[in-house]
């Protein structure tokens, strides 16, 4: 696959902030007896599914957006809104599956989409279009409206039944791009100032 370009304008918290001005030590799970960090994920939970890059690709953007909801309101942003990001819906729509993807490419593709939705519009399944484990041969992943979100209820006889949801809670991406190994210095300005960046190694 052709490499995918870097999409950002604004600039990168290297300009801004010097090496030196950056602390020993840093984590945004503790920020004055804070954390500002979303929950932890498994991803083999119901059972295997390869979608680690969809994982992290997810997490690291919840994580951000939580950390821009803190700080931006001096840390009193109620904690109820929280979001945790649907990587199932990745898995339905995206350009990965339970074998394997990459997280450049979701943010891609999320930007393009237009939105990712929150995983109470779409719980995780650990499933896609290739999987074979467990219940995945017999459930739907196509990328129809009831696989981007849904709610359930039951009929008047008593019946359980899905619905799709066309008006839901949903985050985007306004840029994305990447560093390379060697820039350092460039991603601890990024960790420190804008929060947790997704990790590739090769």
């Amino acid at each position: 696959m052709p490499p995918i370009p870097d999409s950002y304008s604004s600039p990168l918290p290297i300009a801004y902030i010097k090496p030196s001005d950056l602390p020993d030590s840093f984590s945004w799970d503790n920020v004055n007896g804070v954390s500002y960090l979303t929950k932890n994920l498994n991803q083999h939970i119901p059972q295997y599914c390869g979608s680690c890059w969809a994982h992290s690709a997810m997490s690291s953007l919840a994580d951000r957006i939580k950390i821009a909801r803190l700080l931006g309101s001096n840390g009193n942003y109620p904690y109820k809104s929280e979001i945790n990001l649907s990587i199932q819906f990745l898995l339905n729509c995206g350009p990965g599956s339970c074998k394997g993807g990459s997280a450049l490419r979701a943010y891609q593709f999320i930007k393009e989409f237009g939105y990712v939705p929150y995983d109470t519009c779409q719980n995780y399944i650990a499933c896609s279009s290739d999987s074979e484990e467990g219940f995945c041969p017999f459930v739907d992943t196509t990328c129809a409206a009831i696989n981007i979100c849904r709610t359930c209820s039951r009929d008047e006889n008593g019946i359980g039944h899905c619905d799709q949801i066309t008006t839901f809670p949903n985050a985007t991406i306004a840029e994305y791009g990447s560093y390379s190994l060697g820039e350092l210095d460039a991603v601890m300005a990024e960790i420190f100032s804008r929060g947790p960046i997704k990790v590739c190694v090769r």
